[in-house]
């Protein structure tokens, strides 16, 4: 397929793409809509191409930043490990103006509200903030986060991960055991 092909099959796909918002309230079973909206920029939300469009769109990303970090690209999410010795080393680096420089240049925004910075420390570092920001905004430390499905911390421990994955898995032995007895090994695996 040649390349005009390829566009004509992404450009049907984005014109005249159209949203709408409901708005459901909590207390009783009352909906609320806005009228349609032409969608101006974006992809519509669970499409099975909006992965691939991010991934052509910040195809350059890891090439900017990665004299810096080690950019990570899944899916429809972006992540940088930066590794240093020092925070004074850090702010050297100036990882967050090639950041920002690459979202100007292609018409994105940077969204804090949805991210955060994680230090991943020893028991003997000292406990020092680490302000990264934007616009007088701050991007929020946290001490645990979910990363590719993963549960972790800034101590790099799997007690987050084990304590929300044992329920699940308890429920899934359950289920597997309940009906051991009468399936076969294909029917268990796929009930697991």
């Amino acid at each position: 397929m040649e390349f005009e092909e390829y566009m004509k099959i992404d450009s049907s796909y984005l014109a005249n793409t159209g949203h709408v918002v409901e708005v459901k309230s909590s207390n009783t079973s009352q909906k609320f809509f806005c009228g349609w909206g032409a969608l101006k920029h974006g992809v519509p939300q669970g499409s099975f191409l909006g992965p691939l469009l991010f991934k052509i769109y910040v195809n350059d990303l890891p090439l900017r930043i990665n004299s810096v970090s080690e950019p990570i690209l899944f899916a429809d999410d972006a992540s940088a490990l930066i590794s240093s010795r020092s925070f004074e080393d850090l702010w050297s680096a100036n990882f967050s103006s090639h950041v920002i420089k690459w979202l100007a240049a292609n018409n994105l925004v940077l969204s804090l509200d949805i991210m955060n910075i994680m230090k991943f420390i020893t028991k003997n570092s000292s406990l020092s903030t680490l302000l990264i920001g934007y616009k007088e905004r701050y991007i929020e430390e946290t001490v645990n986060t979910k990363f590719l499905g993963l549960q972790i911390d800034n101590h790099r421990n799997w007690k987050n991960h084990v304590e929300e994955m044992s329920p699940k898995l308890s429920g899934a032995c359950y289920a597997v055991m309940s009906v051991v007895h009468i399936s076969n090994t294909d029917t268990l695996k796929s009930i697991y």
